[in-house]
């Protein structure tokens, strides 16, 4: 139900697989313009469904949730300028190459939010095998801890991030003590 002319939805941890075309069909068919804010963070999601394009004005949240397919080119046309609390539109107004960085962080990079803005850009991160990563492994351990890679390494391997107790996990410059 949309109060206010706000939306929002929160389910994280329990989602897997594509994002059917029906989500959030009721919203889309009641007013696609509405503010609609989604945090569907921390799932196991692997694409982003073309029918969300019907919005013009989503704040979504995907960071970490192991997708491997880019978000549709259309999210990110002139036409879906308010997406991402306006961010795509600002990203590519600031002359950017890909405006939909500004929805996840392409493979091979990383942010602290999972995509790129106007102040902070996707860093390189060759861990980061799916968009939206938040976090980079450091390959090589300043303080040669194999135990440490080995470990960060585990983590990733069988969804840590999905843990109640997960902070301190691929934090460069964190010991093994503090996870």
């Amino acid at each position: 139900t949309v109060i206010l002319g706000l939306f929002y939805l929160f389910y994280s941890r329990f989602l897997s697989g594509a994002i059917p075309d029906d989500f959030l069909k009721s919203i889309r068919e009641e007013d696609p313009s509405v503010e609609v804010v989604v945090d569907l963070s921390d799932n196991f999601i692997t694409d982003l469904s073309s029918s969300l394009t019907t919005f013009t004005n989503m704040n979504l949240v995907l960071v970490d949730s192991d997708i491997t397919s880019p978000a549709p080119e259309e999210l990110c046309d002139t036409d879906h300028t308010g997406w991402t609390a306006g961010m795509v539109g600002q990203v590519r107004d600031g002359g950017a190459l890909n405006a939909c960085n500004a929805i996840l962080c392409p493979p091979g990079s990383y942010n602290k939010d999972g995509r790129l803005s106007v102040t902070t850009g996707c860093n390189v991160c060759t861990s980061c095998t799916t968009f939206g990563c938040t976090s980079c492994i450091d390959e090589t351990p300043t303080n040669g801890n194999k135990v440490c890679e080995i470990l960060n390494k585990l983590f990733t391997k069988i969804s840590g991030r999905t843990w109640y107790n997960n902070g301190n996990w691929l934090v460069v410059g964190k010991d093994r003590c503090d996870y």
